[in-house]
């Protein structure tokens, strides 16, 4: 899967901008807050039909426009898309592949696989079991479409549950009890389903990341995930009911597939705890060129591999390290790669590997090739 030509009107700095890629290694250069990263996530949108960031679409429009354009030429297999997403200020956001819109925004999910890496992926091991669940939730849902379906009908219903039992303002009232019962049927049968996608996720996904830490990562130590949910646990259902008086009182729920949470180890210790900051980096970027393993060959298509600002606090070893797997062809399509510093792409340029350069300044980009 490869991206040919990406066009943008009024997306975050950029007024106009027409880009056309090539195979292999695209080097995206310029200070920060050039817009580096905003070109990044616009191939995230292509894909994931949203930005990557917690910024909302509003607020990716050009200040003083009405509305941003992404358009995006791919081709894989020797068939070409065209995608477009446009989002128009305060109206519903469109998404077309060919000329013609989804009926549900989520069927495009997929249809473009992609993995992203950028310096927030540190949130992955020091924030909350959230930020690891949208991890392992966006990677399953670009080749599994019920579990992604599931997950949008668990967390609606999981909304409603939550603000009933907030209405309830702690006392269980019979009126609702109907509707509360209605609720937890359903989710503690979809909770039932997407545990164990995500524990079938893990014991799969497993042997890829122990492949990819002798390559950039550690020379003695080994890394793993874990998997934690009390939804695979015999009397889940028992312990769901049983925590209605609980649920009442506190006015959330308090058990489910919403409390699932994944932990990093290095030799089997949380990486959170006995990392340094370089060994969290690294796990970081194995974890990423991991999940591109795992894709590539459970969707038998290369993704668009993102890594926004990789290089960032690695040593001089392990960035040539990386730039030696990532020139790997045969591993790798379309790699996109961001850095603020210049001098750092002569490793790419040394090695004659087919780079295209982007250097960005001010909203403005101009490029050539290696």
């Amino acid at each position: 899967m490869k991206i040919k030509a990406l066009t943008l009107q009024n997306f975050k700095n950029y007024e106009n901008l027409a880009l056309e890629f090539t195979d292999g290694i695209q080097l995206l250069l310029g200070q920060n807050g050039t817009g580096k990263t905003n070109l990044l996530d616009a191939l995230h949108y292509l894909t994931f039909t949203k930005t990557a960031f917690v910024n909302t679409d509003n607020q990716n429009i050009k200040k003083g426009a009405l509305y941003f354009l992404i358009n995006g030429d791919f081709e894989n297999d020797g068939r070409t898309y065209e995608v477009i997403c446009y989002h128009e200020l305060r109206k519903k956001k469109l998404i077309k592949l060919n000329g013609s819109s989804y009926e549900r925004i989520i069927e495009h999910i997929g249809k473009l696989p992609l993995v992203l890496s950028t310096p927030y992926d540190s949130d992955l091991i020091r924030e909350s079991s959230e930020v690891r669940r949208k991890w392992v939730d966006g990677c399953i849902a670009q080749y599994n479409q019920e579990y992604l379906a599931d997950l949008l009908i668990h967390n609606r219903i999981l909304s409603q549950r939550n603000a009933l039992l907030k209405g309830m303002e702690g006392h269980l009232k019979t009126s609702k009890k109907s509707l509360l019962d209605t609720y937890d049927t359903q989710l503690i049968n979809l909770s039932k389903s997407l545990s164990h996608v995500r524990i079938d996720f893990v014991n799969k996904f497993i042997p890829f990341l122990s492949t990819n830490e002798g390559l950039i990562v550690f020379e003695r130590e080994t890394c793993s995930m874990a998997y934690q949910s009390q939804v695979l646990a015999d009397d889940f259902e028992h312990s769901f009911l049983e925590s209605r008086k609980k649920d009442v009182f506190t006015q959330r729920t308090n058990i489910g597939s919403h409390k699932d949470d994944y932990s990093f180890l290095m030799d089997g210790q949380p990486l959170k705890k006995v990392g340094s900051q370089g060994q969290q980096k690294s796990f970081l970027i194995a974890l990423r060129l991991s999940q591109y393993d795992y894709l590539a060959k459970l969707m038998k298509k290369k993704p668009m591999l993102l890594l926004d600002d990789i290089f960032d606090k690695l040593d001089d070893e392990r960035v040539d390290r990386l730039t030696a797997l990532l020139t790997d062809s045969a591993r790798f399509g379309q790699v996109f790669i961001t850095d603020a510093r210049k001098e750092r792409t002569s490793l790419l340029v040394k090695k004659k590997y087919k780079t295209k350069i982007f250097e960005i300044e001010n909203g403005k980009v101009n490029s050539y090739e290696t």
